[in-house]
This record gives C-alpha cells, structure tokens and sequence, in this order.
C-alpha cells in the first residue's frame, strides 16, 4: 500500500458513524473505480490507469463470485460507498493466492557471518536476499480513501470489511495474509532505498517502475534486480534506516493492524523497503472475532454497543457500522441499518465489536 492509502486509515481510527456502506464492486461501478485510479495519481500502484485494465478488475471479480476465477486470478474488489449520496468514496482489494501466476517478489532480511580463526575476525552482516516467500499468501491491498471522505472512519471501514469478507468465505483465503505498508520517501518523494538500489538496475524510475508492475510486467523484477544478497552495510546510511521500516505519516497505523493481528516477519518491499505485515488469517480479529447472529428490527437503545455488521452474499454483501443491543441470543438494530445492509428481520448477520 502507498502513503495516501494509508495515512487515509491512520486518520479514520475513531468510533464508526455508519456514514459508509461498503460493498463488492460489480460491472456498474468501472467508470467510478477507473476515476478512483485516476484521482489517487500513483496511490493505487497495482492498478494501470487503464479503462480496459480496471474493467478486467471487476470481471476478475465477477468469475470470482460465480467459481469460474482460475486460483491464480481469484480476488475481489470492494468499495466504500456513501450511505446518503451513493457516491463511491474508496475501495481495498483481496487477493486469495499470490504469487501463481508471475512471481511475487520481495527481500527477505537475514544474516551472514564472515568468520576466521585465523585472523580471529567475527563479523555478521544484515543482508536482503530476493525472494518468493510469500508466494500462496493472500493479499490485502490498494486501499483508497478519496479526499473527500477522509477522516470519517472510511479507511478503517474498509479494513475491518476485508476481514469479515474473508470470515465469510474463508475455504478460499491462504492461511497467512499480508500487507505491503509504504516506505520512507525524502522530500523530493523519492525512496532512498530505491536511489541507492533499485536505480541502478532500471532504466525508470520507481514510478516507473511500479507502472509496469500494474500492466503485469513484473519478469522484469527478476531479470534486472540483482540475484546476490544485498549487504546493507554498503548502502548509504539514509538508505540502510529505511529497510523495515515506514512513512512517519502512517507510524500510528501499526498498533491498530497489530491489534487486529498483522506482525513484521522480516520481509520487505523490492522497491522502498517498505515492512510486509502478515498475520494468521483465521486469527484476524474480523476473522476471529466475529460471530453470525440472527438480526431483529427495533431502535437498539441509548445503552447499545457499536459494531462493524455484514450481511449478503456475493454482488449481496454489505458492510456498516450502527449501534446494537444483545436480546438473548439475536442482535436488535434500527430498521435503517437493516435496510442499509439489505437485510430483513430475522436473517443472519455477521458482527464484530467495534468498541
């Protein structure tokens, strides 16, 4: 994920207000998702500024929906949509299985010692190898807030339905899902890591770059990076202090995705060193956490909790956040959050605490 992405969440991190609904992205919404592109100027790095190439995105979501998506393809697009305009404010991507169709690449940190007895010399070097590690994981990724809509709790909205869209169809998600957070650019917006690195092996620059990774051009990757551990030491000391690490702008994000379960595992970007976060996925807080309920229609009370709640299937499925209150065993919600969802009386809900 780049930084606009993501300081967009770090910004929402407060108590939901239902303003959004989020939901599967379907044929109808290409010309929105393709201004949503356009719009983020670079942010939504995996996907070309294409109307026919975010046209596919969705027909990928489509076969994936219907069981025809091939294991290499499955993956889903949702959006963040206004409750009250119907305007499309954001989006997140999931991506089941990665790595199946054009390796996935990115550096593993590790360690080599160079040893003598001799010369009694000791000496354990930080190193990057180029790696496929992560090649079966899901992904979560292209998270989006447009300008508008950010610090409303969209992009938290988005992260919390990812999760309970995988809760909800979990057979067909890796065991480990990971995120790529974006890494330290200097003032000139550009990565240190990538100067000291990955310049000197392409002919574009990082943009570039990641332009032909979203037409799915990423050989590549393999063909021009170098095959030989990259030894820190020997990198510039700007460089060597962005591995692993990420934007200051977003530093506050990573306590709220730890929370949900998302750790460091010593993988970073290719290109600005950015840290990978993975997790468990059947320990995902959404995943986890979450609980299907039977929902009943009735004003919950001044006394009711928040929560994130889902309901549908398929082009169905809708997120929200709305106050609720525990009668026995079934979840009491207003009648406007059962209409939001498109969900009658008496039908099962998805809920995860949101307090």
């Amino acid at each position: 994920m780049s930084l606009p992405e993501l300081s967009t969440l770090s910004r929402a991190a407060r108590r939901p207000d239902g303003r959004f609904v989020v939901r599967v992205a379907t044929a109808r919404d290409v010309d929105a998702f393709h201004a949503l592109v356009i719009e983020a100027d670079g942010a939504l790095e995996r996907h070309a500024e294409s109307l026919d190439a975010n046209r596919t995105t969705i027909e990928r979501t489509e076969r994936s929906l219907a069981g025809t998506a091939s294991d290499a393809e499955r993956s889903y697009l949702l959006l963040l949509e206004d409750a009250v305009s119907g305007e499309v404010a954001g989006c997140v991507q999931l991506v089941c299985s990665i790595g199946l169709d054009q390796p996935f690449y990115d550096y593993r940190l590790g360690k080599i010692v160079h040893s003598s007895s001799r010369l009694k010399s000791y000496r354990c070097h930080d190193v990057l190898y180029l790696c496929n590690d992560l090649t079966g994981c899901s992904e979560l990724h292209s998270l989006y807030v447009r300008g508008g809509a950010r610090g409303q709790g969209g992009g938290a909205q988005l992260i919390k339905a990812a999760q309970l869209f995988v809760a909800g169809r979990l057979p067909e998600f890796a065991p480990r899902t990971i995120i790529e957070m974006h890494g330290v650019r200097g003032p000139d917006d550009a990565s240190p890591f990538w100067e000291a690195v990955g310049r000197h092996f392409f002919k574009v620059d990082q943009r570039g770059a990641e332009r032909l990774v979203a037409q799915g051009r990423k050989a590549f990757i393999a063909e021009l990076m170098p095959k030989h551990p990259v030894y820190l030491s020997l990198l510039p000391e700007s460089a060597q202090a962005t591995v692993g690490s990420m934007h200051p702008d977003i530093a506050a994000l990573a306590p709220l995705l730890e929370k949900d379960g998302f750790h460091f595992e010593n993988h970073v970007d290719i290109f600005d060193a950015g840290m990978v976060l993975e997790a468990h996925t059947r320990t995902l807080n959404g995943v986890a956490n979450s609980c299907e309920v039977v929902a009943e229609a009735a004003e919950p009370g001044e006394d009711a909790q928040s929560w994130w709640l889902a309901a549908g299937e398929g082009e169905g499925f809708r997120v929200t956040a709305a106050p609720g209150r525990f009668a026995g065993d079934r979840l009491i919600l207003s009648p406007d959050v059962l209409r939001r969802l498109g969900a009658p009386a008496g039908t099962l809900v998805r809920a995860l605490s949101a307090a």
